[in-house]
């Protein structure tokens, strides 16, 4: 039997090999090939939707970390809460045995689709920051990487915004609700279930830190 091309796992490996052909470490590239990949996921979310199909059950996705470490970054907690936003999840960290998880709540599919472009991502902003960045401190570092991530972060919600708003107009309010009710229902497993609490406000380098947005907002997206 010939694949669904349709499936979640379909679509990850063309968003996988579509990312594969970008391997610059220019943010701008970078940002345009997150946000195709990012318009595919969001296509493929938005025909679920429409076509009703029965959801995945939301978890708190202690299964699958996308990292674990003594001590995570500040800029990849930034990073992950973003892209979380982006598809319908919540990010939050907890501890295991001596390492701190970056843990997200939702649906596999959807968890799957922030995996996909994280891995991506993290390269691409390692990359951007050792480019701009030769001699500055970790601090910098660490800075401009979060504000490129969040200057990226905020072009993929648009992207997801683009991409609902082509939908035919009969279809566009329908779809609108059932986007919401997901979010609200990923919301309320994370309150209800881990009882999660705002983290507290990041310290960063300024100057990094507005490197790395200036660096993440200059180009357009296509």
């Amino acid at each position: 039997m010939r694949p669904d091309p349709q499936s979640p796992s379909a679509v990850l490996a063309r968003v996988r090999k579509l990312l594969a052909l970008s391997e610059s470490p220019n943010v701008h590239e970078a940002a345009a090939a997150a946000a195709a990949a990012q318009a595919l996921i969001a296509q493929h979310r938005l025909a679920g939707v429409l076509r009703a199909e029965q959801e995945d059950p939301i978890t708190d996705g202690r299964e699958a970390p996308l990292e674990s470490a003594r001590r995570l970054r500040k800029w990849k907690i930034a990073l992950a809460s973003g892209l979380a936003r982006a598809n319908g999840c919540v990010a939050y960290t907890a501890e295991h045995a001596d390492q701190t998880q970056l843990l997200l709540v939702g649906r596999a599919a959807d968890r799957d689709a922030v995996q996909a472009i994280w891995d991506w991502l993290v390269q691409r902003l390692e990359l951007l920051s050792a480019t701009h960045g030769a001699g500055k401190s970790r601090a910098w570092h660490d800075a401009f990487r979060i504000g490129a991530a969040e200057a990226v972060v905020a072009r993929l919600a648009s992207t997801n915004a683009d991409e609902q708003k082509a939908l035919p107009v009969e279809a566009l309010v329908r779809v609108e609700t059932a986007v919401a009710d997901r979010n609200a229902a990923v919301d309320a497993y994370a309150a209800s279930a881990l009882r999660l609490k705002a983290g507290r406000a990041l310290r960063v380098d300024a100057n990094g830190l507005a490197r790395g947005r200036v660096e993440g907002q200059r180009a357009p997206l296509k």
